[in-house]
């Protein structure tokens, strides 16, 4: 068996690489197979990972390195206490000479090891052949996993004993990190908040000193939270943004609206939480639907979502969230006449208007219906909720076509993601859509509030490429 140099004790060479660590520390550690023992001891002695792997050559099965590596561990035991026994290191098989044996040997210790994020697993990158070396160094990269090198100053083409130190090797993103920053600005402004999210995070871990990678991160958590009608882990998202006294130069000239935003998802939240609760009373419901700010933050979180689905090119999701904003029109209109959709009962808007059987049985027939109905017993669907406004001569549809309504819906019902089984071409959309930007604007209007400051409040914040 090999013995540690001579020139230099192994005890004696550790502690001067041992003042060389600083504060890295890994719970994982992956070695390949070398033919000197020095190199991999240093680091299982000074980084004192949870959990040790060798990827071994048959040459160094035979030189036997695992047994030396334990000789010179030993030695230090006054120094250090191992946390993980070398009973227990990790050794896949197989001859780990090549770069495919490689990305063999460290899939191996990876499945072994899924409980540890990456990032808490570091590679040697000092030993073993070149091609090995380069084989490991891109799979660190593609994978995401730390890189450490043992470093050393050379005489005779021979490492000095006791100049060993440990080195990081410098993330690439150092230099390279706007390009993947350029990226994820990209998927941002696609509406792939997912993608871009884990594009900044993984981004903010590399390069720490860029605190601007953190905080898009959390504004894409936001936006893929609200996009998913989330408002609550998109509202704490959105905080720690605001968090920042000074943020980006990109989003420092919209924090304004980033914060109207989030006032926008407080009141999302409480829209939410009373109309998805199955135990609301009908009293809460109304309260609700007839609370103007709560009624345009959910408005705008479905019309926004609308655009940006249209955007995708999405048409028939897009569809969908239109016709969500139709009902939610009437729905509120509805609900100033105490009218709940979902269990309607008509007292309060029969003492305001007596003959609304009536009136409703006329429009029926207005709209070409062979058979008419009384006032709706059960929950009232979209085009039943515009026929009730109009027998109500409610300013939202008074003296406007609600035919409209009915005609353009069709093709929302023949979408695959309602009751038919195609595609909503885009100009079928466009035409549907021109009907809720009709709609809208009446809404606006009677409202007597601007829809353009409403609309930029649910237009998601674009970043600069």
């Amino acid at each position: 068996m090999a013995q540690p140099t001579e020139a230099l004790p192994f005890p004696d060479m550790f502690r001067r690489f041992r003042s060389t660590i600083g504060d890295h520390a890994f719970r994982g550690l992956v070695l390949v197979g070398t033919l000197q023992a020095d190199t991999p001891s240093l680091l299982i002695a000074g980084l004192n990972p949870e959990r040790v792997a060798f990827l071994l050559t048959d040459q160094s099965r035979e030189k036997g390195l695992i047994a030396q590596c334990r000789a010179r561990l030993e030695q230090v035991a006054d120094q250090v206490s191992l946390r993980c026994s070398p009973d227990v290191w990790f050794c896949p098989n197989g001859d780990h000479s090549n770069v495919l044996s490689v990305y063999t040997g460290l899939r191996a210790v990876l499945d072994r090891w899924n409980d540890l994020e990456r990032h808490e697993i570091a590679v040697d990158l000092t030993g073993g052949k070149a091609t090995m070396t380069v084989g490991l160094a891109k799979a660190a990269h593609v994978l995401r996993l730390a890189s450490v090198y043992v470093d050393s100053d050379y005489a005779d083409n021979r490492p000095i004993p006791g100049t060993q130190r440990l080195a990081t090797p410098e993330d690439p993103y150092l230099v390279f990190g706007d390009l993947e920053a350029a990226e994820a600005c990209r998927l941002h402004n696609h509406h792939d908040y997912a993608g871009a999210e884990r594009v900044f995070r993984d981004l903010a871990r590399r390069v720490p000193d860029n605190q601007d990678y953190a905080i898009y991160a959390d504004l894409s958590a936001a936006y893929l939270a609200w996009d998913s009608f989330v408002p609550q882990p998109a509202a704490m998202a959105l905080d720690r943004v605001l968090a920042h006294n000074v943020l980006p130069d990109a989003l420092q000239a919209r924090r304004v609206t980033l914060e109207a935003q989030r006032q926008a998802l407080t009141q999302l939240t409480a829209i939410n939480q009373c109309l998805t609760n199955r135990h609301s009373q009908a009293a809460d419901a109304l309260a609700a639907l007839n609370d103007l700010d709560q009624v345009l933050a959910l408005l705008g979180s479905l019309h926004g979502a609308a655009l940006r689905r249209a955007a995708q090119e999405r048409y028939d999701v897009a569809a969908l969230m239109r016709y969500r904003c139709l009902e939610l029109l009437s729905q509120h209109r509805l609900a100033t006449y105490s009218v709940w959709t979902a269990e309607p009962l008509f007292d309060a808007a029969l003492q305001r208007v007596p003959d609304l059987k009536q009136r409703y049985r006329r429009v029926q027939r207005e709209q070409g219906f062979r058979k008419v109905y009384d006032l709706p017993e059960r929950s009232i669907a979209l085009f039943e909720g515009y026929m009730l406004l109009q027998a109500l001569d409610d300013p939202l549809v008074r003296e406007w076509d609600i035919g409209l309504v009915r005609q353009r819906s069709y093709v929302r019902n023949t979408s695959i993601l309602a009751h038919g089984f195609r595609a909503i071409s885009r100009h079928e959309y466009e035409q549907f859509a021109d009907i809720v930007e009709n709609v809208l604007d009446r809404f606006f209007t009677i409202a007597q509030l601007p829809r353009y400051e409403w609309e930029q409040t649910y237009h998601f914040v674009t970043l600069a490429v």
